[in-house]
């Protein structure tokens, strides 16, 4: 049995996938701070209650008693089109971005990841634990 198979691990895995492109579109962004007539992106924020619904409506065919049901991997990250908001600021060229706007998105992407990273660990560690293999690395 594999523990992306499980609906946690599964899930905290796609939040990780998430903040990991997240990352990289406000990494772009930040790249191009001064090119004319840029837009700031971000990622359509992931809604947790149809992530578990997905989750839980997700018919697989059980064929003995002793199997378990899984799930599939998602990764249907999308940009937000919302994103091209109405900017209070922009430079003389129309560039849209602020790097103030796009460091705390960064760092507010960190702490996310951090946080789910930490969740995955320890679940990870209760696993270790259950198996008689030791708690927390």
């Amino acid at each position: 049995m594999s523990i992306t198979n499980l609906t946690l691990m599964n899930m905290a895995q796609h939040k990780l996938n998430w903040l990991s492109e997240r990352q990289s579109v406000l990494a772009q962004n930040i790249a191009n701070a001064d090119s004319p007539s840029y837009r700031s992106q971000d990622l359509t924020p992931i809604n947790f209650k149809r992530e578990v619904e997905q989750v839980i409506k997700l018919p697989v065919a059980v064929t003995e008693g002793s199997h378990m049901t899984g799930t599939t991997p998602r990764n249907d990250f999308r940009i937000d089109k919302t994103g091209y908001k109405d900017v209070y600021e922009a430079s003389p060229n129309g560039n849209g971005v602020v790097l103030e706007e796009q460091m705390i998105a960064v760092q507010d992407t960190k702490l996310q990841y951090d946080l789910a990273l930490n969740l995955y660990n320890k679940q990870i560690g209760m696993f270790r634990t259950a198996l008689g293999g030791g708690g927390a690395r």
